[in-house]
């Protein structure tokens, strides 16, 4: 079983609470770049274990894209016959294109889909356990020079913190 959640990253920079001496402000230099990526972040539960990819932007080819990497992972070394994915209700979840890819999966039964219900965010534990820190830990209070030095930042952070599920899956079927 997974839960699945996009995100976008921006390179603008966040400013949250920190600690800073009185009458003194943190100051962020920046170019004023709002170049952003979206991350798609499937967490294999209950081992929280993840598996993302980096897109340019959220879309239906974007999401079958993630999909067919979920699937070839699922399958690798067929230690796993299926997935149960659990997701929100994002417009290109449930856009035709995505939904005719789903169909057609169905005839591998390989994959089986649970829609969350609406405006339940709390429900997906991908929203505070990963994509919160995210924001938190990677992108507060900092800019990164290049889109490309905050992708390897917060792939790093997602690798170190949770792990990636497919480089060990060594799960019971």
């Amino acid at each position: 079983m997974a839960f699945e959640d996009e995100t976008i990253i921006t390179q603008k920079p966040c400013i949250r609470k920190s600690l800073s001496f009185e009458g003194e402000q943190q100051k962020i230099e920046h170019t004023g770049s709002r170049e952003k990526f979206s991350a798609y972040i499937s967490m294999v539960w209950p081992e929280e274990k993840l598996m993302y990819n980096f897109y340019d932007e959220m879309n239906s080819t974007n999401t079958i894209d993630h999909l067919e990497s979920l699937k070839s992972y699922t399958m690798k070394n067929g230690l796993w016959k299926r997935l149960i994915l659990i997701w929100d209700n994002a417009s290109f979840h449930l856009s035709k294109m995505v939904m005719d890819y789903i169909n057609t999966q169905k005839e591998e039964d390989w994959l089986n889909i649970i829609y969350l219900p609406k405006k339940a965010p709390y429900l997906n534990p991908d929203e505070r356990k990963v994509n919160q820190q995210i924001k938190s830990n990677i992108c507060a209070n900092r800019f990164y020079d290049h889109i490309e030095e905050q992708k390897t930042a917060v792939s790093e952070y997602l690798d170190k913190r949770f792990g990636r599920w497919y480089d060990d899956i060594s799960y019971d079927t």
